[in-house]
Order: structure tokens, then sequence, then C-alpha cells
């Protein structure tokens, strides 16, 4: 019995134990992922993170440029407002005065622009100067002074300077940027930005605005202060900009050499920029290479912009030049990224990024150290991926088949045990088992229900604790919170803040009110505000106060409050603060200082008001403009049209010329043919082969027929005289049926019974039959149903008008709009529109074609209109165009 009892208190064997066991599987599937893993990381992880660091670069060279190109063009839009101005008031040098210095004093720009004005070409504002310039400096105090030193006879001409020459070859509203340089009078180190001036296609001068390095030193300082790298410029010709270790003061001061520099040089003294230098060479042979594939001016024309430029800087300023006037660069552009071994800077390996800016053709360089490249969990992820999930996914199943085994399924027996009830099978797996499973086993069965008992009691505790002090930990982070928050935004705000309860009194009051009215809090809280403000303000906020109260809605009014000496103006917005039965229980106040608004508002206005004037006068001179361009516009239109109409007339005369041959043919032939069938068919009558009855009827129809021949030509002369115009149609048409037969065409004519006018018959003839047979030709196609065409002949005073209608094929949209410009234009491209010039040209009339609806009995319209009786008509004209 006692050995029994020892063999089931005696501990498993070690060897065999689960801690162990699993221990073992963990180093197994934990050595796997770590080698794999240091094998990834060592073969892919460096490179790839490298490429990213160029891309960071990259990113954050454009970021710089893009900033840095913001504040360029604030410049160029300064200087082209200054050559608008000096366009403008050419002549009013009063007014140049008082513009140019307006314009130059920005806000906030003066330590950034340090002068500028208006350079008028010798003589063109005023033809008795040669030297005339308009130029606003800055003194010690930063206060801007006219500096007419520049006009001075003893003084250089400036319109010879390197910033001055350039800009005439610019085009209009365009900016030169100029060279780094110090300037001779005030000795301070900066570049011009030059905008040339033009009026009336002549080159008047150029507009200029001087800016200070020592602002784009600081601009590239605490650009990428955080970034643990560094950034530098150099301008058009490759000159230093800025440059971490060199200060632009101490460097005029002392006259240093290093200021100014170009890099070439700079990249000898350290050797480590030599890669970096060649890069900038192949930069600016390729940029001269494309600029003088497509130049726009050539050398002559350029001579005198290079003489007094070095020779080594003359190829750039060329391209420059002609590259600005054909393809301007448009936006920031990578041009070269490059890695330097070791920096002379930084003494390290870095990743060097150039940037070309437009418009000031500036680079900006940007050195960014690999050191800073970090290894961090998701680049990690990024980039073994799938191959190390694939590893651990293989590890962590032959964990899972490890743990099955050894413990996983007796474990599961027990609580299938468990769940039925069946405590034998616990202390079968207690017997059998001699690891930790068979001593769970044991002491389990013995100590579930106390377990299950004393857990549950615990839980519940624990839950009920953590519940409460959850919630009582967020409410004191809640209100501690709010209270910093609010007691911030009160202390830190410009604006006066305050709350009055409704009898009055101050409840809270931030620090601008207390220095406002230069009174400590504690005398201030508690006490009515007639006590503590003016007492007109005072009134003012009680009153407002009450109608808050009544209301219980938010009120905003303007209202002057002195402070510092001086009346101020508030936008002051009240609220009403309810309680928790909805009760106005105080009054909050804000109070913005808008004396500054005011004021430029005021300035504004004015401004606005000389500027509505000048567009005024503007507008009323660009409508004159537009309405002398409309009448020319329309003389030479009616000209064009008057021309066209003459010629193609003349080209309808020499047409009407050789048409009566062709007609008499037309109409005489088929009469003709048909008397000779008569003549054999007489012959045939003659020997009985032919019924007379037949005979008879052919004989009739050849008779009515020459009758209407007879009436078309038997009295064709040029003298106008009453003509039947029914009759005369009733006439063609009946000479025209059997062209009308052969194509199955019905033709009805709707007019009055007579339609007599004065005029030449001839004319009559040769239009009607014209009109119908280009009808009857040019309409029709098919021949597989009844065709019909619909003649309207009327006179309404002196005005004839016949309309034909047809179910031919009709017109598309296209082609109707090509008829209709050539019957415009008076071109002669066929029947209708040599009918349409004659009209017009003898009878003062015209053709029209309309396109009918597709519901409608006919598809196409032509109207044939004409003047009679008023001597619209050259009779001796027509007698030699016939």
């Amino acid at each position: 019995m006692t050995k029994s009892s020892m063999r089931r208190t005696k501990l498993t064997d070690w060897r065999s134990s689960l801690p162990m066991q699993f221990m073992l599987v963990q180093l197994v599937v934990a050595a796997v992922i770590i080698i794999a893993s240091v094998w990834f990381l060592k073969s892919i992880e460096t490179d790839r993170l490298i490429d990213n660091q160029q891309s960071l670069s990259i990113n954050l060279g454009k970021t710089i440029a893009a900033k840095l190109q913001q504040k360029t063009n604030k410049i160029e839009n300064l200087a082209v407002s200054l050559g608008t101005l000096g366009e403008l008031y050419q002549q009013q040098p009063k007014q140049l005065n008082l513009a140019v210095p307006a314009l130059l004093d920005q806000p906030g720009q003066q330590e950034v622009i340090l002068g500028g004005g208006v350079w008028p070409e010798p003589f063109a504002f005023d033809s008795k100067k040669q030297k005339n310039s308009y130029f606003w400096a800055r003194d010690f105090a930063g206060e801007l002074i006219q500096v007419n030193d520049y006009n001075a006879a003893t003084i250089p001409p400036y319109y010879l300077e390197n910033w001055y020459i350039p800009a005439k070859y610019y085009p209009t509203d365009t900016t030169y940027w100029s060279k780094s340089y110090i300037d001779p009078f005030t000795q301070i180190p900066m570049i011009t930005a030059s905008v040339p001036m033009w009026s009336e296609h002549q080159f008047i001068g150029v507009s200029t605005v001087d800016i200070a390095l020592s602002s784009l030193d600081n601009f590239f300082t605490t650009a990428i202060s955080s970034q643990g790298g560094y950034v530098f410029a150099l301008d058009q010709q490759n000159r230093l900009l800025s440059y971490p270790d060199y200060n632009l003061e101490d460097a005029v001061q002392n006259n240093s050499r290093e200021l100014f520099q170009p890099f070439s040089t700079f990249s000898k003294n350290h050797p480590g920029f030599k890669p970096l230098q060649e890069t900038i060479e192949k930069i600016d042979a390729d940029f001269i290479r494309v600029a003088s594939n497509t130049k726009a001016y050539d050398d002559k024309q350029l001579k005198n912009v290079i003489a007094n430029v070095p020779a080594h800087e003359r190829p750039k300023l060329i391209a420059l030049i002609n590259q600005n006037a054909n393809n301007k660069l448009k936006q920031v552009e990578l041009v070269a990224s490059v890695k330097l071994d070791n920096d002379p800077r930084l003494k390290e390996p870095v990743i060097v990024t150039v940037f070309l800016m437009p418009g000031t053709y500036w680079k900006i360089v940007l050195v960014t150290p690999l050191s800073s490249i970090t290894y961090n969990e998701q680049s990690l992820a990024n980039s073994i991926g799938i191959y190390l999930v694939s590893i651990q996914i293989v590890a962590l199943m032959l964990l899972f088949i490890m743990q099955n085994s050894l413990f996983i399924a007796p474990i599961s027996r027990m609580v299938k045990a468990l769940n039925d009830n069946n405590a034998a099978k616990i202390e079968l797996e207690a017997t059998t088992r001699h690891d930790e499973i068979g001593m769970l086993a044991k002491a389990f069965s013995s100590r579930t229900r106390q377990l299950e008992i004393a857990l549950a009691s615990l839980d519940a505790t624990n839950l009920a604790l953590e519940l409460q002090l959850d919630v009582q930990l967020q409410a004191q982070t809640e209100l501690k919170q709010s209270k910093e928050q609010l007691n911030s935004v009160l202390n830190s705000a410009h604006n006066l803040i305050f709350i009055n309860n409704i009898k009055g009194e101050f409840t809270l009051v931030n620090d601008q009110f207390c220095r406002t009215l230069s009174r400590k809090r504690e005398d201030i809280i508690g006490v009515k505000d007639r006590l503590i403000m003016p007492r007109e303000v005072a009134q003012i906020n009680h009153e407002k106060d009450l109608s808050v109260i009544d209301s219980r809605l938010e009120l905003s009014y303007e209202q002057t409050f002195p402070a510092d000496g001086k009346q101020h103006t508030y936008l002051v917005t009240k609220f009403p603060i309810m309680d928790s039965q909805q009760q106005v229980s105080a009054v909050g106040t804000i109070a913005f200082d808008i004396s500054a608004t005011k004021e430029i508002e005021l300035k504004n206005k004015a401004r606005f008001e000389i500027l509505r004037r000048e567009t005024s006068d503007n507008t009323r001179f660009i409508e004159k403009l537009e309405q002398t361009n409309k009448r020319l516009l329309n003389e030479s239109e009616r000209v064009k049209l008057e021309t066209n109409r003459s010629t193609s007339f003349e080209q309808v005369k020499l047409e009407n010329q050789a048409l009566y041959p062709s007609l008499v043919a037309a109409i005489v032939k088929p009469i003709f043919r048909k008397q000779d069938d008569l003549a054999a068919n007489a012959y045939k009558l003659a020997n009985g082969e032919l019924d007379v009855i037949d005979f008879n009827i052919a004989l009739a129809d050849q008779t009515v027929q020459l009758r209407h021949l007879e009436y078309l030509f038997s009295a064709q002369d040029y003298v106008a005289k009453p003509i039947d115009l029914v009759l005369l149609l009733e006439h063609i048409v009946a000479l025209l049926h059997q062209k009308l037969a052969d194509k199955k065409i019905e033709l009805t004519i709707n007019s009055d019974s007579r339609l007599i006018v004065d005029g030449v018959h001839w004319h009559f003839l040769l239009i009607f039959y014209r009109a119908i047979s280009n009808t009857i030709t040019d309409a029709f196609n098919q021949r597989n149903k009844t065709q019909y065409i619909k003649v309207e002949l009327s006179k309404d005073n002196h005005q004839v008008l016949m309309r034909i209608y047809d179910n031919g094929k009709g017109f598309d949209e296209s082609k109707l709009a090509a008829l209709r410009q050539v019957l415009k234009n008076n071109e002669v491209k066929g029947t209708l529109s040599s009918l349409s010039v004659w009209l017009k040209s003898e009878f003062k009339g015209q053709v029209t074609v309309t396109r009918l609806e597709q519901e409608m009995d006919y598809k196409t319209l032509i109207t044939y209109k004409l003047m009679v009786g008023t001597n619209t008509t050259n009779t001796t004209n027509t007698t030699n165009t016939l």
C-alpha cells in the first residue's frame, strides 16, 4: 500500500515532461524562423531600404523645391505687377513714385525683398532723359527709400547691366533671374528678378525685384532640420547660393572668396563632391544641347547680350534665353540622383538628389545620409513577405502536430469524459500516464468543484471592481483633459473671452481679458461688469446680455473698446449658456479684435475703386474695338460675297449663252423623233398595216406637242411684255410629259387660273424649265413606287414665288449644309447654284432649299423667288447674256 502511494506521488521523468518536450519543439521552430529571417534580411532588405530612402529623398526634395517655388512665384508676380505699372504710367512719374513703393512694401517680406523698381529704356519714358530709373531700396532700418544714384552721369548705365540686357529677349510677363552678386552700393548679396516691359510692340525697359540671399540661406537651413541631412542651392550659372557651413554676412564683411564661387571650384576644394560636379556638367551640357536644337534667337541677335559675360557663362545664358522662349520648364524636375561614398561635410556615405526649378533654373541639391535608414517591422514584413509566412506556416504545422500528440489529444479526452460525467475515464488517464497530464487528471477530479465555485465568485468580484475602476479612471481622465484643454484655449487665445451670470457678474475670464483691462483675475471674478468696464462699454454689454437671455439665441455685433491707449474694434459674439433645466444661467462672450482687418478693408476698398475705374475705362475701349472689328468683318464678308456673285454671274452668262442650243435640242428632238414615227405609221396606214384610229390618236398627240412647242418658241424676243406664267408653266410641263412618264413621276400644278406679269418670255421659260428638269433629274433615283412633284406658283405684289415639292431621295444634313453654303457664297457648282446667282444678279431674288419632316408627303422643298415689274431686270444686260 505504501509503495502504491509513493508511485502515485512520484514526479514524472524530466525527459518525458511536457515543458521539456514543448521547449525542444519551440527551439526548433524558432531556429528555423530566425535563420530564415536573417538570411532574407541580409540578402533583400538592405537594398530595398536603400531604394526606399532614395524615393523618400526625391519626394522630400520636390517638396522643398515646391515650397521655394511658391516664394519665387510671389516675387515673379510682384515683378510682373511692377512691369504693368511701368507700362501703364510710363508718362506719369508721380503715379510711379506712389505705386512702386506701395507694391514693394509687402507685409512680412522685409527680410526677403531688398528693393526694386522700374528701369526704362533710354528716352522711353522721357525723350530728354537717357537714365530715368525709379528704384527703391531698404535702409538699415528696413524702410524703403528712393535711390537715384543709378541715374547719375558718373555711374555706368544701368541698361548695360547683366540683369537688364537678357530680359529684352524674354516673353511678356516672364521673369529672368540673374546670377547671384553683391550690390555695389548696398554691399548686400542678392539676386534680381527682371521682367520686360512692352508698349505697342516696343521694348520700353524692365521691372526688377531684388531678393536677399540671406532669406534663401535661412530657408535652406530650416528646410530639413529634422531629417539629418542638409540642402544647398546653385544659381543658373552653378554658383553657390547657400551652404550650411557659410555665413553670408560674415563672408561679405570679410570679402570671402568662398561666396558665390562656381561649384566646380568648390568641388576642387572638397574632392568628395567630384562625382556630383561631373553630373552637373553633364546636366548643363544636355540642357545647352536641347536648347540649341530649337533656337528662338540666332547668335547675332544675342551678341550684345553676351558681350560683358564671362566666356564660360555664355553658352548657358544663350541656352536659358532660347529655352525660355520656346519650351519653358513648367514644374520642378528631378535631373540627377548620385551616391557619394564620403560626403565632405557629414563624413559618411550619402544620397545626393538634384532638382531643377522652373523659372529660376536653380539647382536644389539635397544630401541625405544613408545612416538614416532604419529597419522596422513593417518594412521587414513587406520585404520577406510570402517567404517568411510560408516558413512560419510549416513550423506552426509541425508545432501543432507535436502539441496535439503530446497534450491536446489527452486533454480532449479528459474534456469529453467530463462532459459525459465519466469519472472512470479520467481515473484511467491518471493511472496510465506518468507525465503532467496524469498529475493534472489526478488533481482535477478532486479540485474541480471547489475551483469552479471559487473562480465564479472571484470572476464576478473582479469584473465588478474592474468596471468600477475603469469608469472612475475614465471620468477623472476626461475631467482633467477637459479642464486642461479649456484653460489652454482660454489663456492662449488672443481674443477676449468672459462669462457673465444673469446678475451681470463675471464668473470666468481669460488672460487676454485681464491684460486688456489691466486687472488681476481675482479682482474681476464675482464683480459686475459696470464696475470693471468703461461706462459706455458696460452699458452696451449689459443690454446685449439681456437681449440674449430673452431671445435665447446667439448675437453678433461690432463694438469699440479702449486698449493700449487707443480704440480697438471688436467683433463680439454672445451666446446663452443653459443649465440642466434648459434655462439660461449665464451669457458667454467672445470678442475678436478686427482693428487690423478694418484698416486693411478700408485700404482695399480704396484700391478696388481705383482698379474698378481703370477696368471700366479699359472695358469701354475694348467694346469700341470689338464693334469696329465686327463692322469691318461684316463689310469684308459682304464684299467677298459680292465679288463671288459677280464672278459667278459672268460664268452663268456664259452657261446661258451655251444653253439655248441644248434646250432646243432637248425639247425639239423628242418631237421630231415622234414626227418620224408618224411618217412611218402613215406608210403603214397606206398599206393597211395600222389602224386609222390609233394613227389619228398619235397624230392628235403630236399636234398638241407642236402647239406647245409653237407657244414656247414662236415669239421669243427680249422685250418685256405681259406673260401668263401659269400657261407658260403648263406648256413646259406638257413638253416634259414623256420624261415624267419614263420616271413614273406625277406632276401637279397649284396656282390661280391666270397669273400675269410683265417680263421677258425667254427668261421665265429658261428658269421654269431648268428648275423642273433639275428636280426630275436629281431628286429621283428609284422606280419602285409612284413619285410626285408638286409645283406651286404665286405672286405677291411684285414678287413671284415658285415652290417645287418632291418625295424623292431628299438631302441628309451634311449635304444640305454644304449646298446652303455654296448658295450663300455665290459659287457655281450645279443647276441650283447657277439659278441662285442668276436670280440674285438679275431679279434680286434667291433660291432656298428646305428639308421637310419625315412624316410629311414630300421630303424636299425648293423655293425660287424673283422680283418682276419694278425695273429689277436689266433687259439690255440679259440680252447680251442670252
